[in-house]
This record gives C-alpha cells, sequence and structure tokens, in this order.
C-alpha cells in the first residue's frame, strides 16, 4: 500500500528476495513516483519532482491505480469497488502536510506544491512570501523561491530554526538564507496569512487509515509495530516509513530502509523464520539552500550531530547526490542500508 519510498523499496525488495515466487501487487492512487524532497524544486520552478512510477518497479510487481478504503488481516478493501485479498500487507502509505492554515498552501504533498508553483509564477515583482515553519522543508521551499525569484520579497517566519542541527550548522544556514536576500524572523508565529503568498512547511500528518480500519495506532495515528515493524493486533500488516510508529524522525534517509526491512520480516516469516528485530542507523542531515548552496550535517547513528560541517557549494553537490541515489536505492534495494546492527533497535510497542 503506496508507492513513496518506502513502498517502492519494499515491493522491489520482496520481489528480488523471495525464496519462491511471490506475486506482489502494490496499490496507488497515482501513475507518478513522487520525490518529496524535491518538491521545493517544483514550487520554485527550478526542477520536476515527479517521475513515471512503473519503470522504478521489477518487472513481476503488480501496479494497481487504486485507494485503499479499509485495511483487514487479510487484505484490503479499495475505492474503485471489490476487494484485494493478501497473505500479508506492507502499510506505506507515508505522510503529508498537516492540517494547514486558511488562506496557505502547503509544500508537503505534490498538490500543494503544484498549486503554488501556480501562484510563485503569476506573482509580480515585490509581492511577498512568507514560508512558515523552520525545519528542513521550510529552509529549503525558502531558499529556492529566493534564488529563482530574487523579484520576490521572500521571508521565513519559524519558532527556531533547523532546531535539529548543531549550532555551527544553524549559523550556515542563517547566513546562506541571507545570502540569497530571506528575511528571516525567529521566535515568531503566524496564525493567519497576510499579504501576498503563505507557504505552510509546518507540521507532517499521516493518513487516518489505519485508525479508520480499527487497527492500533499512536497519537499521531501511525500504525502501533513490534520490534519486526508488524501490527500489534494485526502481525499480518507490516508497515514501513512515516507510517510506522517508530522513534525514527521521517525522512526518505529512513523510509527507504523500512520499506526493506519491512520486506526482510515478510521475507523471513515466508520462509518459516522468526524476523529479526529492525535496526536502522542514520548518518547526515542534508538540506539545500538553492541550487548553488547547502549544508551537510553529519550525525552519530542515533541522529545527533557530531563533527565538522560541509558548507557552500560542496555541500549542495552532496545533497544532489543523495537526492539522485534515493530513486537508485528504491528501484534496487541494497541490504546495506538496514539491518547493519548498529543503529537503534525498534522498542517492541505493546498495545494498551
Amino acid at each position: 500500500m503506496g508507492a513513496g519510498y518506502a513502498g517502492v523499496a519494499a515491493a522491489n525488495h520482496l520481489t528480488a528476495e523471495a525464496p519462491t515466487p511471490v506475486r506482489v501487487t502494490v496499490v496507488n492512487p497515482r501513475e507518478e513516483f513522487v520525490e518529496r524532497i524535491r518538491l521545493h524544486q517544483l514550487v520554485a520552478g527550478t526542477g520536476s519532482a515527479v517521475r513515471p512510477l512503473r519503470p522504478l518497479l521489477r518487472p513481476g510487481v503488480d501496479l494497481r491505480l487504486d485507494t485503499v478504503t479499509r485495511v483487514g488481516a487479510d487484505g484490503v478493501a479499495l475505492a474503485g469497488g471489490g476487494d484485494l485479498a493478501a497473505d500479508r500487507i506492507v502499510y506505506a502509505v507515508g505522510s503529508g502536510a498537516g492540517p494547514a492554515m486558511p488562506g496557505a498552501l502547503p509544500v508537503r504533498h505534490l498538490d500543494g506544491a503544484v498549486a503554488l508553483r501556480h501562484r510563485v509564477d503569476g506573482a509580480s515583482a515585490g509581492t511577498p512570501v512568507t514560508v512558515v515553519g523552520g525545519g528542513l522543508t521550510g529552509i529549503e521551499a525558502a531558499s529556492e523561491l529566493a534564488e529563482a525569484h530574487p523579484h520576490l520579497r521572500v521571508r521565513l517566519v519559524a519558532g527556531a530554526l533547523a532546531a535539529g542541527l548543531s549550532p555551527a550548522a544553524r549559523d550556515a544556514v542563517r547566513r546562506g538564507l541571507e545570502a540569497l536576500g530571506v528575511e528571516v524572523r525567529e521566535g515568531e508565529h503566524v496564525d493567519a496569512p497576510g499579504d501576498g503568498i503563505t507557504v505552510d512547511a509546518t507540521s507532517f500528518a499521516v493518513p487516518g487509515l489505519a485508525r479508520d480500519s480499527g487497527l492500533a495506532v499512536d497519537d499521531a495515528g501511525r500504525l502501533l509495530v513490534d520490534d519486526a515493524l508488524r501490527g500489534v493486533d494485526v502481525p499480518t500488516v507490516v508497515a514501513a516509513g512515516d507510517a510506522a510508529s517508530t522513534p525514527l524522525r521521517m525522512s526518505c534517509q529512513t523510509a527507504i530502509p523500512l520499506g526493506i526491512a519491512a520486506a526482510d520480516t515478510v521475507l523471513a516469516e515466508l520462509r518459516g523464520e522468526q524476523p529479526r528485530p529492525v535496526s536502522v542507523g542514520l548518518t547526515m542531515t542534508c538540506v539545500s539552500l538553492g541550487r548553488r548552496r547547502g549544508v551537510v550535517q553529519p550525525t552519530d547513528r542515533l541522529d545527533v550531530p557530531r563533527g565538522p560541517v560541509l558548507r557552500g557549494r560542496a555541500a549542495a553537490l552532496v545533497k544532489e547526490q543523495v537526492c539522485r541515489a534515493t530513486v537508485r536505492f528504491v528501484r534496487r534495494p541494497a541490504r546495506a542500508v538496514t539491518r547493519a546492527g548498529d543503529g537503534p533497535l525498534l522498542p517492541a510497542t505493546v498495545p494498551a
């Protein structure tokens, strides 16, 4: 279920590694693969964030264009009518924008990014563009817009800027934004949009599908899982990516290995083995500041910032290579990116 980073990686890994022939079906509402880490480029008109989905799927993976309306232990119900039976379900529905403030447009999903692109293309010189949110999405959106559209007045409003980075990395981000002419207003909050264009980059939210299906979920609506990503109350449903309740941050850096790990859990059960606990270690945080600048913050396996910070043109090149690598990884998932044993083990969740 789902054809984002986690879903495509899981489907391809299952097809490549299954000990016996299996039938893998991907259910997704669109024929395109959305590169969420490039949505800010789509908004600014500096690049695309979509590519055909079918070429990313291995031969033997079926693609069914539909929307799942309910998840059960042995299959799913589809909006187009009928049910799709399954022995195992990989729940990889991802996440999107949280509730947006009235009048603002979200940048965290494709429809919002396309709407923003139209607004930006029609904006006259001097139009204010307010990006709300100081996380990586907001930073990349503000910098990309400022560099590609210097005739606009771009400002970034946030309670805190790049809060997950080290002080040195945060300083590099701030300097990069200011060099592009972005007005950074930290320690402020926006409750309602003002003049011009307001870009909402404040929060992620997962679909309510698991909750609506009566499955056990956390407060954010993510599927509660054990240490092998199996649903705590429906073990035939294996979650991956943003829709799985794990301590890992939402990102493609975690979605891809979680997709592979979910597939490994299914493969182990097909072999009659007990799945191993999932261990995913992280390596870095990358943020682009337009096409010519960036910041790369190394992290330890627990995602704690460490070491020297790479900045400028070199960091921009690293970030671009990372973006390209994600597509290669989902097409040909590598075992090396998951279950390495040097990351945190997922805790076993016990339902209340």
